[in-house]
């Protein structure tokens, strides 16, 4: 019969098991290299937010929803809302900031710019230009436009965070690019048409229209990036103690590697499996010389990860010969 202490016990490795993202190979360094990625200038971000300005701008002065449509299908936000994401859960504070900073600068310096500069343009030398439906639906919104526009921005960001957390398998599978295509788009909903309305209204020299589409436009930034993301990560219990410990392991055994001849650890691979928050499996690849490896190498993994983070681990050491040859 159990006493009481290990029945707690019971209880708190259950509660340990369910309550987080468990059994998925890498899957915190997974999302800090998406996270990072995200988070990075890059030719292709602005290429890609110029096309969908273009697209955004031509479909609001022309009243039509289905090139507005087009422009949501090709605007890059996904990335840098998933920084922001992560980078605070996890409280990087630097990828936090790029990523806030990229979505801002793309939203407002780029995506409104161009806007701007397309309007003016097309006032001067195109008959017919004038505010239209798409337009006063994003600058001049309704008590229930606001609220329609913010449970679609809620909505794409637990949408983008639910595809790694509902199915945290995704991070390996090939279709989970096309489903970061998808929540793409949704966000792409609440954060293109407003920017580009941004910068119409300034054309136009309707400061109303302007400001009341800036506004909605960051109350969709703070509904995508931490009422929908984030607390969706924070419900499924993703939390950052995991992802220092998975980190934290990851490193102890770099560090074993580096122990070793330099050609064996260039070449290896380490890969980390969280069990649950005091659990955790190892799987080395050593590419090099079997005979530089000590026979006890991976029991003493194991004993530095238990007293460094009080974490077992099951460590399991594959050798890979390999030949090099230069000339």
């Amino acid at each position: 019969m159990q006493n009481a202490g290990e029945i707690r016990t019971a209880h708190k490795s259950r509660q340990s098991h369910w309550f987080g993202i468990w059994g998925v190979r890498n899957f915190y360094h997974k999302l800090e290299i998406q996270a990072r990625a995200g988070a990075e200038f890059n030719l292709g971000y602005f290429l890609l937010i110029i096309a969908a300005s273009l697209l955004a701008t031509g479909g609001l002065l022309a009243n039509s929803a289905a090139v507005i449509i087009g422009a949501m299908c090709i605007a890059p936000f996904l990335g840098p809302s998933r920084a922001v994401c992560i980078g605070g859960l996890f409280l990087d504070r630097k990828t936090f900031w790029c990523g806030l900073i990229k979505q801002l600068v793309g939203l407002f310096l780029v995506g409104a710019g161009l806007a701007y500069l397309i309007t003016l343009i097309l006032l001067d030398s195109t008959p017919g230009i004038e505010i239209t439906d798409e337009i006063l639906l994003r600058a001049m919104p309704t008590t229930k436009d606001v609220i329609l526009t913010l449970i679609i921005a809620v909505a794409a960001g637990a949408g983008a965070s639910l595809a790694f957390t509902a199915d945290p398998h995704v991070v390996d599978e090939p279709w989970g690019q096309l489903l970061d295509v998808m929540i793409g788009v949704e966000i792409a909903i609440s954060l293109m048409p407003p920017a580009a309305v941004v910068g119409i209204g300034l054309a136009f020299g309707n400061f109303a229209i302007s400001r009341n589409a800036a506004a909605l436009l960051i109350v969709n930034v703070l509904a995508l990036d931490v009422l929908g993301s984030m607390l969706i990560f924070l419900l499924r219990g993703m939390r950052k103690q995991h992802f220092d410990l998975e980190r934290g392991t990851r490193k102890i055994a770099e560090s074993a590697l580096g122990e070793i001849s330099e050609m064996v650890h260039l070449n290896s691979v380490v890969d980390i499996t969280l069990q649950n928050d005091s659990e955790a499996d190892i799987f080395i690849t050593l590419r090099g010389h079997a005979n530089d490896i000590s026979t006890d190498f991976a029991k003493g993994i194991s004993q530095r990860v238990l007293e460094r983070t009080a974490c077992r681990s099951k460590i399991t050491v594959e050798f890979s010969p390999t030949q090099m040859y230069a000339t």
